[in-house]
């Protein structure tokens, strides 16, 4: 073989080599695209943050289960859980919950610092097998202080798009209007507030822990709408959550631990349905925009088209019966 085709096949095979080290010597090689964004990532339908209290009662985690049954079905997806009860097990039962649902990644965002007379769990405890134990990892998504999750889920979001649902304290809330940069936020980006709360003298969910002082800062100062439901009492949902889930639905096992009454039985649904006034509202919900409200503490509010109102099913059978189905989806 003479020098010079030596010297083409050498030529050739560096060429070659190249080409396979860059991926190829296509014309087009210059134009490759990244690849398209996993679609868990995108955000369908209503993007929602639940603001709750799950420790004492259940129908919290009926609406965290109602929230991702909607989310099976692309009606919303959950940006993130903020928590604003103190117990010290609740973020491994929230993450549980997420993680049976294939989502626990899901940002939690815990109130960190100390309420009177915090609240007991009946399906958490440190004495028993528990939604806690369920399977979970804290480590693979992120547990921190409410107001910096909320303020890290709300910079990412487009304007007027965020649905805030409180089925708990206000404290949170109360906290996140204080920092300047968490009120421009709640301004420029959140759509909703929908709020679990009786409409005069509540009881609960507005003055436990003596935090009526935080309810009525957030009524007074949330610059956007604020919606208020307290229908649910007779609703009595989660029933047939032993009949028709496994036994690994951590959903199931708090159902069946609360109160001590065991297997098939159900709770009222003050919180499912708030959550599904927020995703849904006048589809089967009235509104209520004249009128007002009242704290025990004395301090009342009018209502204002668009700003403050009150909400409530146009149909009670037809809202529990899809709380019931929601909550019964299997991932």
């Amino acid at each position: 073989m003479g020098i010079k085709n030596q010297i083409i096949i050498a030529l050739s095979l560096l060429v070659l080599f190249l080409c396979l080290g860059w991926g190829g010597c296509d014309s087009e090689s210059d134009n490759v695209t990244e690849p398209d964004p996993d679609p868990k990532d995108e955000i369908v339908g209503v993007p929602v943050i639940l603001e709750t209290d799950m420790t004492l009662d259940v129908d919290d985690v009926g609406a965290l289960a109602v929230l991702h049954g909607l989310q099976m079905e692309e009606k919303v997806t959950i940006l993130g859980v903020c928590y604003n009860e103190v117990h010290p097990l609740a973020p491994n039962a929230i993450d549980a919950i997420n993680t049976y649902y294939n989502r626990g990644t899901i940002p939690i965002g815990l109130y960190t610092k100390t309420l009177r007379d915090p609240d007991p769990s009946d399906y958490y405890t440190f004495e028993h097998t528990d939604v806690d134990n369920f399977p979970h990892d804290l480590s693979d998504n992120s547990v921190a202080d409410a107001v910096e999750v909320y303020k890290q889920i709300l910079s990412n979001q487009p304007d007027s798009s965020v649905v805030i649902i409180s089925v708990g304290f206000l404290n949170n809330l109360n906290d996140l209007l204080l920092d300047p940069d968490g009120y421009s936020l709640v301004e420029n980006k959140v759509k909703l507030l929908a709020v679990m709360g009786g409409l005069h003298g509540d009881d609960f969910n507005f003055v436990r822990h003596n935090l009526v002082s935080q309810t009525q800062y957030v009524i007074e100062n949330w610059p956007g709408t604020l919606v208020t439901t307290h229908v649910g009492g007779d609703m009595i949902t989660g029933e047939t959550l032993t009949s028709t889930t496994p036994v690994t639905n951590p959903v199931r096992k708090a159902y069946e631990l609360e109160w001590g009454v065991g297997p098939n039985n159900g709770r009222s649904s003050w919180d499912q349905v708030t959550t599904l006034y927020a995703v849904f509202g006048i589809m089967y919900y009235e509104e209520e925009w004249e009128g007002g409200g009242s704290l025990a503490n004395g301090y009342t509010w009018s209502f204002s088209p668009g700003y403050r109102g009150y909400a409530e099913p146009r149909n009670d059978l037809q809202i529990e019966m899809e709380i019931e189905r929601l909550m019964t989806l299997v991932p």
